[in-house]
């Protein structure tokens, strides 16, 4: 469409004034160019224009907000002067400089990661040869469309079905390992007593080891469950007091916090109880993980701070688990909430995405900001809505 309407409907006059180090009037003679330059800057796609001499003659809007660029300032200058207005520390720009000088004939396309002032976004740009015999206008038409939301959507849904995959799984198997395990805990505890009685420490001490790993094998299986299909949880929902879950769990977490030298702080921002509909069990241990991997991510030295508020709305309570640790990597932000993805020598890489499931089913959310002084995780619980 918009190729059609630059062979019916363009003009582009281009004058020495405009560019001094132009020493002659280049115009492409096609009526309607200003409406045409005001149809280009409404559009929700970036479209520019590079001529046959190599210069940009139409660059809209929001081309000129996705790439950073002054219109102005780039309007009829060479493209070697455009590229030098690009950011070099953007993801993708040495690629998208050979794709935007390239005279290759089939490279017509290409996804673009490109910082902008709202954020990281991902584009495809394509390109398309345009020949006017009437205006005697050769050149190339960049179109770059923004995919950010429809590539979070395609995320999504993959997580989905992993999530679902894992699921099955998960339901399929999770009594088939527990069963001989059982046993096998059962044997080794008769065992090991049998060895305690004998005073053979040192092999009742191997029991205990085995036992240990036993439960870890517990443990996973257990995590592999949280993952699965969503677990009816408002069935054991009820109205808790926010401060007295967390109060619970502060003792664990300071003696963890102790063990690497680690200071705790704990600060409620707001006066009186805050109660919310949740599973207590299950919303402990979303708190106690989070919070065992900001003592990890500090690994000695440093402070964990637990602070409790209210949303500026009034609806949620949020509760903000911070560490002074070295951050979470940019490239890795994307990452930290997808099953099986850790950076621990140890992990899983279910500890956030269970956090995350169980959050959802509770109707609350995640959210986390990082950077090299520490990463902060906040945590939005739904208030209760209490009866007189």
């Amino acid at each position: 469409m918009v190729e059609s309407m630059i062979h019916a409907d363009a003009s582009i006059v281009r004058r020495s004034e405009d560019n001094p180090s132009y020493s002659a009037v280049h115009s492409y003679p096609i009526p309607h160019y200003e409406h045409m330059t005001d149809l280009f800057s409404q559009l929700q796609i970036g479209i520019w224009l590079v001529d046959q001499r190599g210069s940009i003659v139409e660059l809209n809007n929001i081309s000129s907000r996705y790439l950073g660029l002054d219109r102005d300032a780039v309007l009829y200058r060479p493209i070697d002067h455009v590229i030098t207005q690009l950011d070099p520390s953007q993801p993708n720009y040495k690629q998208f400089i050979s794709f935007l000088t390239s005279t290759h004939p089939q490279q017509n396309e290409m996804e673009l990661e490109w910082e902008t002032a709202e954020g990281r976004h991902l584009f495809l740009v394509r390109r398309r040869r345009i020949q006017n015999v009437e205006s005697n206008f050769n050149g190339d038409l960049f179109m770059m469309e923004n995919k950010t939301e429809f590539d979070s959507l395609a995320k999504q849904a993959q997580l989905s079905n992993r999530l679902a995959t894992i699921g099955q799984i998960a339901a399929g198997t999770a009594h088939e390992i527990r069963n001989p395990l059982t046993s096998i805990r059962g044997f080794l505890q008769v065992i090991g007593h049998k060895l305690k009685e004998n005073g053979q420490q040192k092999e009742h001490a191997y029991i205990d080891i085995m036992l240990k790993e036993i439960n870890r094998i517990n443990s996973l299986v257990s995590e592999f469950l949280m993952l699965s299909k969503p677990r009816l949880v408002n069935r054991q929902t009820s109205t808790i007091m926010l401060q007295e879950a967390i109060d619970e769990i502060l003792p664990i977490v300071q003696s963890e916090a102790t063990l690497h030298n680690i200071d705790l702080q704990y600060q409620q921002e707001v006066e009186g109880a805050l109660f919310i509909e949740a599973d207590s069990e299950l919303i402990k241990q979303v708190f106690l993980n989070l919070c065992k991997n900001a003592i990890e991510a500090m690994v000695s030295d440093g402070m964990l701070s637990i602070c409790i508020r209210i949303d500026e709305l009034g609806q949620h309570a949020v509760v903000e688990i911070a560490d002074q640790g070295p951050g979470i990597p940019r490239c890795m932000m994307e990452k930290v909430f997808d099953p099986f993805y850790t950076t621990k020598e140890n992990g899983t890489g279910l500890g956030l995405p269970i956090c995350k499931q169980i959050l959802r089913e509770l109707n609350g959310r995640m959210e986390v900001c990082s950077d090299k002084k520490g990463t902060t995780f906040y945590i939005y619980l739904p208030l209760a809505t209490l009866s007189s």
